[in-house]
């Protein structure tokens, strides 16, 4: 059953984060409501689908295999059964009353960071402290665990408390171990550098021109990389001015004007783009 989750606006500008693909992203943000306590969840692409993406095209085999690539998620098998675990689960995640439903070996609890979450069962609530913990499940910063109900709410308290805590609060990244969660909030929304916006802006702007899958694209761009001696601040230049001038052939003048600035030239003016893209446009006759 799905699960509350929090997700930290620090999130969005993590590196290991933003290099993701768009529906590969989506897909690890549900896929921790729909995990247990302890980071585990069964490896079904086809349940994965109908829960996470019901009204999409999407083949969540490739996007479970871009995580596990990106070791964000970990596949392993228990008694013929595969599952999955969400790496460092356990430091943004903190459940009042941790259950699992998914059998974890300590060497996965470890990647999950969720040791702690040691409850195979979910218990039964106490009938006399229900009202009790349902107040405090409206002033709580931390993750709850229940299900999601049929409706949502959040009171002026909790939004309150959320904004003084999350000032205080660090960000573990995705992939990293613990010395990430000792970088400071501010240092995480600076953490969107010249390669990480070339992967994400400068991707979306060369599948525009070009048309080219995601796939594809990232390997043009690591092509231009090693052609502009790993300058992703230069190579995210010439793709926005393409992307500015229009040129005809898109990748043929994006490699150029790698080669050009790797060469050590200087770099030439706005006019002088724009006139060298008009001079290759070819003539048509009574134009």
């Amino acid at each position: 059953m799905a699960r509350i989750r929090s997700i930290h606006p620090g999130l969005y500008t993590d590196e290991s984060f933003a290099t993701l693909s768009m529906a590969a992203r989506v897909l690890i943000i549900g896929i921790w409501n729909h995990a247990d306590d302890g980071g585990g969840f069964e490896w079904k692409p086809l349940t994965l689908k109908m829960r996470i993406f019901p009204a999409d095209n999407i083949d969540v085999s490739t996007l479970l295999s871009e995580l596990e690539d990106n070791d964000i998620v970990k596949k392993y098998d228990v008694d013929g059964k595969s599952y999955g675990a969400v790496r460092n689960f356990g430091k943004w995640q903190k459940p009042k009353k941790p259950s699992r439903f998914c059998p974890m070996p300590e060497r996965v609890r470890e990647y999950a960071c969720t040791n702690e979450a040691e409850k195979e069962t979910s218990p039964e609530p106490d009938v006399d402290k229900t009202h009790d913990e349902d107040a405090k499940v409206q002033i709580e910063l931390r993750t709850n665990s229940e299900p999601v109900p049929n409706q949502c709410g959040i009171s002026i308290s909790e939004g309150r408390k959320g904004g003084r805590e999350e000032g205080r609060k660090v960000i573990p990244s995705l992939r990293s171990g613990p010395e990430a969660a000792a970088r400071s909030i501010g240092e995480a929304e600076n953490s969107l550098d010249a390669r990480t916006q070339l992967f994400t802006d400068g991707t979306q702007r060369i599948r525009h021109m070009t048309g080219l899958p995601e796939r594809n694209v990232r390997a043009l761009i690591g092509r231009w990389l090693k052609l502009g001696g790993d300058d992703a601040a230069c190579v995210l230049d010439v793709i926005r001015q393409a992307s500015d001038l229009r040129p005809a052939e898109p990748q043929a003048w994006c490699e150029a004007a790698v080669r050009h600035r790797a060469s050590g030239a200087k770099p030439k003016s706005r006019q002088q783009l724009a006139a060298e893209t008009w001079a290759n446009v070819p003539d048509i006759e009574g134009v």
